[in-house]
Parts: structure tokens; C-alpha cells; sequence
């Protein structure tokens, strides 16, 4: 005669006239004690829900501001604070001749200087500011400790 089948947890399940010497290993739930919590598969609802969840939370983490050492002192950074590298190194490519990535990253008195070295000489200075733009572009898009005029480091 095959043994019967717990419905709750599907083991197999010793009749009294099967062998008395094997131990049943699975807790009946009398022997459960009060300090274990039964611990239940989650449905794929559910699981989607934490998942979403974490991402949301991931996310609000992302704008955490983060302690940074700056031309001031250590302050508190938000991301949305810091200037984007890639974004300062196209200005200086297409936008050099008039300082844009100077007035990008707060420098308006350098930036002002190629903005007048360029229109006041009709346009005949206009590689001389472009090739500047272009030299202080590259070595700022190379270099790891980059800043802007408040002494917030640039992201990559």
C-alpha cells in the first residue's frame, strides 16, 4: 500500500502499519515553536511589487547628496549640482570660439574674455579662441580632480 501524501505539504506521510522505525523529520504544527514565523513563497505579484520597491529606493539613493571636498571646504553635494564632463567638452568643441564652456561651468570672466577676443576682432581672432577652447576642453575632460568655479568636482 503506498503511503498517503500530506495535502498542506506534499511528504509523504507513515501509516501505522509502516515501519515504526523511521523518525519523521517534518514538524507537525505542534511542534512549531512560537519563535520561528513560517516562512511562505511569495507570488509573482508580489515579487514584482518588492522589486519595485527597490528600484524606487535605489533611486531616491541616487539623490542623496554625497560629502565632497570642495574649493570651500567639505560640503554637501547633490548630484544635480555637478557639471557633466562630456557635456563642457562638446561646448568647447562647437562653442570655444565664445567661451560656452566657460559660461558652462561658471568661469564668465574667461569666458567673456573669448567672447570679446572673438567679436571684437571681426572674427579674424577666431582660431586663436577656438584652438584656447579646444586645449582647456581636453585637458579638463582628462583630468580626474576637474572643477567648476564653486569648487564642485565634475561628474564623468
Amino acid at each position: 500500500m503506498p503511503p498517503t501524501v500530506d495535502p498542506t505539504s506534499g511528504i509523504p506521510v507513515m501509516g501505522n502499519n509502516q515501519s515504526n522505525n523511521v523518525v519523521n523529520s517534518t514538524p507537525s504544527p505542534q511542534n512549531i515553536s512560537q519563535a520561528q514565523p513560517v516562512q511562505y513563497q511569495q507570488t509573482p505579484q508580489q515579487m514584482h511589487q518588492q522589486n519595485l520597491f527597490n528600484s524606487i529606493s535605489s533611486q531616491n539613493h541616487q539623490n542623496q547628496p554625497q560629502m565632497m571636498n570642495t574649493l570651500h571646504g567639505t560640503q554637501m553635494v547633490y548630484p544635480h549640482m555637478q557639471k557633466s564632463k562630456l557635456v563642457m567638452l562638446i561646448l568647447a568643441i562647437f562653442l570655444g570660439w565664445a567661451g560656452g564652456h566657460n559660461f558652462y561651468l561658471g568661469f564668465t570672466s574667461k569666458a567673456v574674455a573669448q567672447l570679446l577676443i572673438s567679436i571684437l576682432s571681426f572674427g579674424l581672432l577666431i582660431p586663436v579662441s577656438s584652438i584656447w577652447a579646444l586645449i582647456e576642453g581636453v585637458v579638463l575632460f582628462g583630468n580626474q580632480h576637474a572643477i567648476d568655479s564653486n569648487g564642485i568636482p565634475l561628474k564623468d
